[in-house]
């Protein structure tokens, strides 16, 4: 019987702010992963088995940031299909508010950096760059 395709799942994480009336969010710079180190990237990770998706991302930003989300204050804004890399990435955004991130993995984050929406750094994931622009446009849905 031939196997069935598989996805991975990943859940990423948008998390903004309004500074002075420009929206911000937070980027994540890779360092010692062996993939794109030294370009930012939305927080974020795989599902684990039996986990859903917004208890991967709560697991995440936990694990990640140390931070605490609550399930009610995620919303999923975009899906991002990658053919190539046999994933679907889906970004879940959440306002800042009072939680304060931090680098918690210090063996795979060398800076967290909040950075207006429309002027992200040029060392960010294109992927990165694309799922902003579609959700800026209302896209729910992409694939790559």
């Amino acid at each position: 019987m031939k196997e069935r395709f598989q996805n991975a799942i990943v859940a990423d994480l948008l998390m903004t702010k309004n500074e002075n009336g420009k929206k911000q969010i937070l980027l994540s710079k890779r360092k010692n992963t062996g993939y794109k180190d030294g370009e930012y990237e939305l927080p974020g990770g795989h599902l684990e088995e039996n986990e859903d998706l917004y208890e991967a991302m709560i697991r995440e930003a936990k694990e990640e940031l140390g931070i605490s989300l609550k399930r009610e204050n995620l919303k999923i804004v975009h899906i991002m299909h990658h053919y190539t890399g046999k994933r679907m990435n889906f970004i879940l955004e959440t306002e800042k508010s009072d939680l304060e991130p931090r680098i918690m993995e210090v063996d795979k984050c060398e800076e967290l950096k909040w950075v207006e929406i429309n002027n992200l750094p040029e060392n960010t994931m294109e992927k990165v760059k694309i799922i902003i622009s579609y959700i800026e446009e209302g896209e729910l849905y992409s694939k790559m």
